[in-house]
């Protein structure tokens, strides 16, 4: 397998997940919808909250207790 095909497999175990986004005093739930690299080393995770309304772009390390992920 290709380091390409690598990458593109492991970013797709993200879509699909939930995890809490942490901003200031609040958490909130987040469904993971799409992932990809930056740079070649930033992972960055397209994600819309549960309950409301848009999506952003964010940086992996700010989405925790990503479900499912070992």
């Amino acid at each position: 397998m290709k380091t390409s095909e690598q990458n593109a497999s492991s970013l797709a175990l993200y879509i699909g997940k939930t995890g809490v986004l942490r901003c200031e005093y609040l958490s909130v739930d987040v469904a993971i919808i799409d992932a990809k690299r930056s740079y070649g080393c930033r992972t960055l995770l397209l994600v819309r909250p549960v309950s409301g309304a848009g999506e952003q772009w964010l940086e992996e390390s700010r989405v925790s207790g990503i479900s499912g992920l070992t």
